[in-house]
C-alpha cells in the first residue's frame, strides 16, 4: 500500500519530506516513496544531475526506516508527467491501494497538468494542507472535486483510487530554493544544517554542488 512523493528533490530537505511523513501518519500508511522526477513540464529541468539527486534520496531516506526511493520516473521517456508514471506505477501495481501526495499550492494548479482529470484513475490524491497557500479553486476543478473528495480515512482504504483527501499536516518553511542559494552563500548555514540530512551535507560537499568549492 504505497504513498508517493514526488519533486526534483534538489536537493532533497526535511520540510519535504516530514510533511509526506506527517501525511501518511494521517492516513495509515506505514510507507512513503520519494519520487524524483526526471524533467518536470512547469519547471526549468534540474541543474543537477538525476545522478546525483538519486544519491542524495537514497542518503535522506537513512532519517527514518519508513522511507524509500521510488525511481520509475527517471526510466521513462522525457518530459515527467504524473499521469504517465502513475498509470505505470498501477500496471506494476493492480491490486494496491495507491495514494499520491501533493501540496496544496500543486492543487490549485492542477489543471494546467497534462490529462489532471484521469489521475484519480490510478491513484488517490492525498493534498497536503499549507496555510496561507495562495490560489483559488477554477470551477472545473472545483466540480472535478466535488465527485472526488472524501472525509475520513477508512474511505480511503475501501477502493484502490479514486478519491481526494485533504490532511491537516503542518507546513514547513523551507524550500529547495531557499536552501541551494544559502548553501551557494554559506554552506554552514544553520537552515542548511538544520534542514538536511548530514549524509546529504556531506555529499553535496564532496560532489561540489550548489556552487560549494
Amino acid at each position: 500500500m504505497p504513498a508517493l512523493l514526488g519533486g526534483t528533490y534538489n536537493p532533497p530537505h526535511r520540510g519535504h519530506i516530514n510533511a509526506g511523513l506527517d501525511a501518511i501518519s494521517e492516513i495509515g500508511v506505514d510507507r512513503l516513496g520519494l519520487l524524483p522526477c526526471k524533467i518536470p513540464p512547469h519547471k526549468a529541468a534540474p541543474e543537477t544531475s538525476s545522478t546525483h539527486r538519486l544519491k542524495m534520496l537514497e542518503l535522506a531516506c537513512t532519517d527514518d526506516p519508513r522511507l524509500y526511493v521510488e525511481p520509475l520516473e527517471l526510466s521513462l521517456p522525457a518530459p515527467s508527467y504524473t499521469v504517465k508514471t502513475l498509470r505505470q506505477i498501477r500496471a506494476n501495481q493492480p491490486d494496491t491501494n495507491l495514494f499520491f501526495l501533493l501540496g496544496e499550492d500543486s492543487l490549485y494548479n492542477l489543471p494546467t497538468w497534462y490529462e489532471w482529470q484521469s489521475l484519480t484513475d490510478y491513484c488517490h490524491i492525498i493534498v497536503m494542507r499549507r496555510p496561507g497557500a495562495p490560489g483559488s479553486l477554477s470551477q472545473p476543478l472545483q466540480e472535478w472535486l466535488a465527485e472526488r473528495r472524501c472525509s475520513n480515512t477508512e474511505q480511503l482504504h475501501a477502493q484502490s483510487s479514486g478519491l481526494v483527501y485533504s490532511t491537516a499536516s503542518q507546513d514547513y518553511p523551507v524550500s529547495s530554493t531557499r536552501l541551494r542559494e544559502r548553501i551557494a552563500t554559506d554552506i554552514n548555514d544553520n537552515d542548511v544544517t538544520y534542514w538536511l540530512n548530514p549524509a546529504v551535507l556531506h555529499y553535496i560537499k564532496q560532489h561540489h554542488l550548489y556552487g560549494t568549492q
